[in-house]
């Protein structure tokens, strides 16, 4: 006859509750904004009484903001929670120079490119917008 024993209970993990909250809130955001780009225009969703599980345009809209609120206070409590890691990514602590110096272009790169190419309107933001305006002019 063996004795059973449970697993000891482990503590809450606040990192692992970041790292969560982040994986969920992007998935919000992607959902949400995925229902928005397909959703008719404010005027015609009033017009046509448009909801879609319970909520409307607005509603829709409310909750893409809100789950980017929250997506944004959980990068800073991540952040805050890996100041250390964060830091020894940019500082070398040893050789006190800039670390990573590829990564940190690249990422840079990629960000000021997606900025650019919605602010010039070239694809493929230029065909997200022509989407979202085939899904508010033509498709409604």
């Amino acid at each position: 006859m063996s004795i059973q024993t449970s697993a000891p209970v482990r503590r809450f993990s606040y990192r692992a509750a970041a790292v969560f909250t982040i994986a969920l809130s992007s998935a919000l955001m992607l959902f949400s904004g995925l229902i928005l780009v397909a959703a008719p225009s404010g005027r015609i969703a009033r017009d046509i009484a448009w909801q879609l599980w319970g909520l409307d345009r607005s509603g829709w809209e409310v909750l893409h903001l809100t789950g980017s609120v929250l997506f944004v206070l959980v990068v800073l409590w991540h952040l805050l929670l890996h100041a250390s890691v964060v830091r020894n990514l940019v500082w070398n602590a040893a050789a006190h120079s800039v670390s990573h110096r590829r990564e940190l272009v690249v990422a840079a790169v990629a960000v000021a490119l997606v900025a650019s190419l919605v602010v010039l309107d070239l694809p493929p933001a230029s065909w997200l917008r022509a989407l979202m305006g085939f899904m508010r002019r033509d498709f409604w």
